[in-house]
């Protein structure tokens, strides 16, 4: 698989995505903490499972199944998920949304570097 000169070498990923996830778990324990519904519980628990499932779609679609292609077009999915989790969790605090700055900036730049991946390898695609 052909990849940019700037992707990043292989050890920046376990400890990027380590500080996302502990900012994702502290970020979800503030908007559970202050929910002050059921629903909004709910919305919480809704929004982050659909995050995980994006999450782990998009590494079985890039790796699994080699699909650059598809798991750009996932990638799009995720980063809305990202925003929809900042946007419904910001009012419950502000922090929140801090928190999750990292992960959507992540998940752009994996946005820039898989659409690069599928451009440099077009039969791939």
């Amino acid at each position: 698989l052909r990849k940019p000169v700037w992707n990043p070498p292989d050890w920046v990923f376990g400890p990027v995505w380590s500080i996302i996830f502990l900012c994702a778990a502290i970020a979800g324990t503030f908007a559970w903490n202050g929910a002050q519904t059921q629903e909004m519980q709910t919305l919480v628990i809704a929004l982050f499972a659909l995050n995980g499932t994006l999450n782990i779609a998009w590494s079985f679609l890039f790796f699994r199944l080699r699909r650059p292609d598809w798991a750009l077009v996932e990638n799009g999915f995720l980063w809305l998920s990202v925003l929809a989790l900042m946007i419904a969790l910001t009012p419950v605090s502000a922090t929140i949304g801090l928190l999750l700055a990292p992960y959507l900036l992540w998940v752009s730049i994996a946005f820039v570097l898989n659409w690069r991946i599928v451009a440099l390898n077009p039969r791939n695609s």
